[in-house]
C-alpha cells in the first residue's frame, strides 16, 4: 500500500520542473544539518556526514537533464557541498580538529558501507523456481548489485577528491580565520577553491582515466567541470546564510 502510494507519488514529482525538487533538496539538507547541530550538537554534524557520503555517492550514479544547462549532469551535488558546510560549522565553532576528524569519519562510513554492501551482494540470492512465494528477493538482489556493486573509478575518485579537497578547505578557513577575516569571506573563499579542486579531481579520475568507457575530456568539462562547479559556487555562496544560522543552534553546552 504505502510503496505504491510513494511510488505514485514518485511518477508525479517526475512530471514537474527537476528544478523544484532540486530546491526542495538544498533546504531539506540544510535545515537537517542545523537541526542535528540543535539536538546531537558534535556528534549531529558527524552522523549527517556519514549518511551524506553514502548518498552522494549512489545519487553521483544518476544523472539528470536540468533546463538552464545544454548537457545532462550527475546529482550528488548538493550532498556534496552540504558536507562542506558542516566541515565550516566545525572549524567556526568547535575547533579544526573535530572538522579534521569529520573527514576520517565520512571516509570510514564510505569504505564500510561499501565493504559491507559488497559480503550483501556476494551472498547466492534464492532460486525463485525453488521459492515461488519468495521470487520478488530475487529481483531486488539484482537491483542491490546494481547500485552497490562497488565501482573502482568512483569509489578511488570520490574519497580522492574528498580527502584532498576538505583538506584543503579546512587549512583555507583555519588560515582566514587566524587572520581575522570575516566569516562570509572565508567560508566563501575556502568553499569555492576547494570545490574546484574537488570537481577536477572526481571528475577526471572517476569519469576519464579510471572509467573503462571515459567520457570525452571536453564534454566532461562542459558536463562535470564547468556545469557542476558553477552549481557548486551558487551553493556555496547559499550556506553562507546557514553557517552564520548555525550559530544560533548550537546547543547550549558544546561537546
Amino acid at each position: 500500500m504505502f510503496q505504491e502510494l510513494f511510488l505514485n507519488l514518485s511518477n508525479n514529482l517526475n512530471n514537474s520542473s527537476v528544478i523544484i525538487i532540486w530546491l526542495f533538496q538544498i533546504i531539506f539538507c540544510y535545515l537537517s544539518i542545523l537541526l542535528s547541530l540543535k539536538f546531537f550538537g558534535k556528534t549531529g554534524i558527524y552522523v549527517y556526514v556519514a549518511i551524506a557520503i553514502i548518498l552522494a555517492n549512489i545519487q553521483v550514479l544518476k544523472v539528470v537533464d536540468f533546463p538552464f544547462f545544454p548537457e545532462p549532469m550527475a546529482l550528488g551535488t548538493v550532498l556534496f557541498i552540504s558536507i562542506f558546510l558542516c566541515t565550516d560549522i566545525l572549524n567556526e565553532y568547535f575547533d579544526k580538529k573535530s572538522a579534521t576528524r569529520c573527514i576520517y569519519l565520512g571516509i570510514a562510513a564510505y569504505l564500510f558501507s561499501t565493504v559491507l554492501m559488497f559480503l550483501t551482494i556476494s551472498m547466492a540470492p534464492i532460486n525463485p523456481d525453488e521459492h515461488p512465494a519468495w521470487s520478488w528477493s530475487y529481483g531486488m538482489h539484482e537491483s542491490i548489485m546494481t547500485i552497490f556493486l562497488p565501482q573502482f573509478p568512483i569509489i578511488v575518485g570520490s574519497i580522492c577528491a574528498f580527502f584532498i579537497s576538505q583538506k584543503i578547505d579546512i587549512f583555507i578557513f583555519s588560515y582566514l580565520k587566524n587572520k581575522n577575516t570575516n566569516l562570509w569571506f572565508r567560508n566563501n573563499a575556502s568553499t569555492i577553491v576547494s570545490q574546484f579542486i574537488d570537481n577536477i579531481i572526481f571528475s577526471v579520475l572517476a569519469f576519464n582515466i579510471l572509467s573503462s568507457n571515459p567520457v570525452p575530456l571536453f564534454d566532461l568539462i562542459i558536463s562535470y567541470g564547468i556545469g557542476i562547479y558553477l552549481l557548486r559556487i551558487l551553493l556555496s555562496l547559499f550556506d553562507t546564510i546557514f553557517i552564520y544560522l548555525a550559530k544560533i543552534f548550537l546547543p547550549s553546552k558544546l561537546d
